[in-house]
């Protein structure tokens, strides 16, 4: 007994000095579920359905239009480029940190835009493609009011969750001018172990793509970048994601004189399993080195290959996260669960300049990715590589400043893209020569 007990408690140990590595993901995102697109027009409800996906069928008689579940019903005139209706996934942020009330951060939509119905009294209807007739609310009446600032203009979604729960309120403000993207608002405080439920209340632009849900994180990071697959294609309307399995991009493009911050940069499964064992290079606009988050060295105290800087606390600045369909298979603890979404820097994954003959270039970095479990059908995933920064090694050019992402080793169907990372405004370099500041 005694020596069971004490198996136990090395083991919570253990896991407890692991879970402590992973520090710069502040949020776990994480989206409830992903389905195939259907053919038609499509909405994502929340509205109570018998099954996961089906058709509207209206009945001639206006009187009865209901949705019917089953193939039987005689179908009238219907006045909608809606056909079918999806089950919403649902977003869901849990909250590592404390954030303080007012903490804003985005959710942009591809190829959805927000659909949001009124449901609110003082309001007046908010009539979208005559979808109401049939379902007019998208979302629980208890949990939230969605009250529109004009007819298919924007609106504001306030999420109250139930008492007693774990779940914390925010307001969600659809944009005037983009009805794909969304501002989320805490409304109060929230500690760590809550998190926020965001139902992706949308509809389907064109089915023959893919759709995915973008957290666009913050410069502080207290909000972690991510994207998570909301459809799968329809491959019999279109092939055209086959040549692109992977989309890489940098959710907040930042600006600098001689350097360029780099809070996330973010690379999303098209098509699931295409990330998995294997290595992929960050290539630096010309001009300019890689660098860790923070660096204030010269070109001479590049003198090792692998780019490791840690912050006060002994940390490691440079981070790679999982979310979707990804995680990393757990090797180290016996008895421990199978996977885990933290990685260990340096087992999971490895960081490397090239280095060839020996010369180090700090403009292309190669990240080393192992103990990867693949995405599955209808759960792709993502990776997030956040703490690096670019700096010029000479005299930039003020403009766009692109990257470029290549596969490396394994992954054979990984996508080569050239993605922008920010923008370098006028200004005077300070030179980064040898032995200078």
């Amino acid at each position: 007994m005694k020596r069971r007990f004490l198996l136990v408690f090395v083991l919570a140990l253990l896991l407890s000095a692991v879970s402590q590595i992973h520090v710069h993901a502040y949020t776990r995102n994480s989206l409830t579920r992903s389905q195939v697109s259907p053919r038609e027009g499509t909405i994502l409800t929340d509205v109570a359905t018998r099954s996961e996906r089906h058709r509207f069928f209206v009945y001639e008689n206006d009187d009865r239009n209901l949705i019917s579940p089953v193939g039987n019903a005689r179908i009238g005139r219907w006045e909608s480029d809606i056909h079918y209706v999806l089950r919403a996934p649902e977003l869901l942020v849990h909250i590592n940190r404390v954030m303080p009330g007012g903490t804003e951060f985005q959710v942009r939509l591809h190829n959805l835009e927000w659909f949001f119905r009124n449901n609110h009294e003082d309001s007046p209807p908010d009539f979208n493609c005559g979808i109401e007739r049939l379902l007019p609310t998208s979302y629980n009446r208890l949990r939230g009011t969605f009250v529109p600032s004009g007819v298919g203009t924007g609106g504001t979604y306030t999420r109250i969750p139930v008492a007693d729960s774990y779940e914390a309120p925010f307001r969600l403000v659809i944009s005037n001018v983009d009805p794909t993207l969304a501002t989320i608002v805490l409304t109060r405080n929230v500690i760590v172990g809550e998190y926020l439920r965001i139902p992706i209340v949308a509809r389907v632009l064109n089915p023959g793509l893919g759709a995915s849900v973008e957290v666009v994180g913050t410069q502080s990071r207290t909000i972690t970048s991510t994207i998570h697959t909301a459809l799968n294609a329809n491959w019999t309307l279109s092939e055209e994601i086959s040549n692109n399995r992977t989309t890489t991009r940098v959710p907040i493009p930042m600006t600098g004189v001689t350097q360029i911050r780099v809070p996330d940069i973010v690379i999303t499964e098209n098509v699931h399993a295409t990330i998995g064992n294997g290595s992929f290079q960050l290539t630096a606009p010309e001009g300019f080195i890689i660098v860790p988050e923070g660096w204030e060295g010269t070109l001479d105290s590049i003198n090792r290959r692998t780019p490791y800087m840690t912050d006060a606390e002994g940390n490691p600045i440079i981070d790679v996260t999982l979310g979707g369909g990804l995680r990393w298979r757990n090797n180290i603890l016996a008895g421990a669960p199978s996977y885990q979404q933290n990685a260990v820097s340096g087992t999971d994954f490895r960081l490397r300049y090239r280095n060839p003959a020996g010369n180090i270039d700090a403009s292309i970095l190669t990240v080393e990715l192992t103990n990867i479990v693949p995405s599955t059908f209808r759960n792709s995933g993502s990776i997030t590589i956040s703490g690096l920064m670019l700096v010029a090694v000479g005299d930039p050019t003020p403009g766009n400043q692109y990257m470029t992402i290549s596969r490396f080793t394994q992954m054979e169907n990984f996508t080569d893209q050239r993605f922008l990372v920010g923008t370098i405004v006028s200004g005077t370099l300070v030179a980064l020569g040898r032995g200078s500041n």
